[in-house]
């Protein structure tokens, strides 16, 4: 480098000229060094961006879930085999055996709320399956359409009997007052059962609700 008042030249750095003795502006540059990405076959490689992959939680893990995995593993598909059971036994009068025949002469109306019902307890098994699997994938408000199929289940059950009840009135004060007493048994304990049954089960998925977000 020069002394830039009186041209002489200077070591590197100096702050001082030597020959004039004045001091030196001296103006330092700082380099800063850029590694370049390394070059590949298609061009300059780029270097790759961070990733931050988003941690899936899965909420069903926060709950016990034992009484919900009884419902989709045993319970809907028990109620649709006994719906199609029902069914069947009514459609073809297998619950009075070899005297279907006479039962039905005796008392046409039965034969009637018998079919109906076996048609009405085929589709109970066919909602059976759907309620379960909207509830095994989680879909919204499927846990409020379960207990809608169980209400209506109660009621188809409770409705049937009273209309086999009025059925055989039509024929016979007797048998009428012979069959009350199993429906009154049937109706009491379906009372009772709903007034513990739909309350659990409103809590119960009342605090899982998040999971139903499908």
């Amino acid at each position: 480098m020069y002394c830039r008042f009186c041209g002489k030249e200077i070591p590197e750095g100096a702050r001082f000229c030597i020959n004039c003795g004045k001091e030196v502006d001296v103006a330092e540059t700082s380099t800063s060094k850029t590694s370049a990405p390394e070059p590949s076959l298609y061009g300059t490689a780029q270097a790759p961006s961070p990733v931050n992959p988003a941690v899936v939680v899965n909420p069903a893990q926060n709950y016990h879930l034992a009484w919900f995995k009884f419902i989709i593993y045993f319970q809907l598909f028990a109620n649709a085999a006994v719906m199609t059971y029902n069914a069947v036994t009514c459609l073809f009068g297998l619950a009075y055996g070899d005297d279907a025949g006479l039962i039905y002469g005796i008392c046409p109306p039965l034969k009637a709320i018998d079919v109906i019902y076996g048609i009405i307890c085929l589709g109970a098994a066919v909602t059976a399956i759907v309620v379960r699997q909207r509830m095994a994938h989680y879909v919204q408000n499927a846990p409020i359409l379960y207990m809608a199929f169980a209400g209506a289940v109660m009621a188809l059950n409770i409705l049937y009997n009273f209309a086999v009840l009025a059925a055989l009135n039509t024929v016979s004060s007797s048998a009428m007052q012979a069959g009350s007493a199993n429906v009154a048994g049937t109706v009491l304990g379906t009372v009772i059962g709903a007034a513990v049954y739909f309350p659990l089960n409103y809590v119960y998925f009342k605090k899982r609700k998040d999971l139903f977000v499908n």
